[in-house]
């Protein structure tokens, strides 16, 4: 029997959505093949540093964030910084995967990354709830504030 390999080569964006304009996304990059490469406590760290100081280089506001053992979540919007989203996912999935060969070899993340427009103010409670208590849900902590790759940085004025 032949094995069949489908590559995806059509965008997953939304068709004729301007991706840089002052909307709020929910956006999820997973990490190739699913490696817990985050357990590496060095390489989060880093890696949540890395966020940080793109969000400070290029001014996109961040709601909230998450890096969990093989995946990440945040909340964006590119604000007034001039980039689009991609750009701002892009940014951070070169530098991150920079930072990752100091341990590993290859890609860190997945092609693309996933992203939901946040519609209304009770889907970026919801979207904000979800990021946060993502590590309480999967087991690695008890309380939210006990997981050291996530937080909230910016909230809506």
């Amino acid at each position: 029997m032949k094995h069949l390999t489908f590559t995806r080569k059509e965008s997953i964006r939304l068709r004729g959505f301007d991706y840089s304009a002052n909307s709020i996304y929910f956006v999820t990059i997973v990490v190739r093949d699913r490696r817990v490469v985050f357990e590496n406590k060095q390489l989060a760290s880093k890696t949540v540093e890395c966020l940080l100081e793109l969000r400070e280089k290029y001014c996109f506001r961040l709601y909230c964030y998450c890096l969990m053992p093989d995946h990440f979540h945040a909340l964006i919007s590119p604000g007034e910084s001039g980039k689009t989203l991609g750009q701002i996912c892009g940014a951070f999935k070169s530098l991150s995967t920079r930072i990752s060969w100091d341990w590993y070899e290859g890609k860190l993340w997945q092609r693309q990354y996933h992203d939901h427009i946040v519609r209304n103010s009770e889907d970026f409670c919801h979207c904000v709830e979800y990021v946060l208590d993502n590590p309480v849900e999967a087991g690695l902590v008890l309380e939210r504030d006990q997981w050291s790759y996530s937080g909230r940085v910016d909230y809506l004025e």
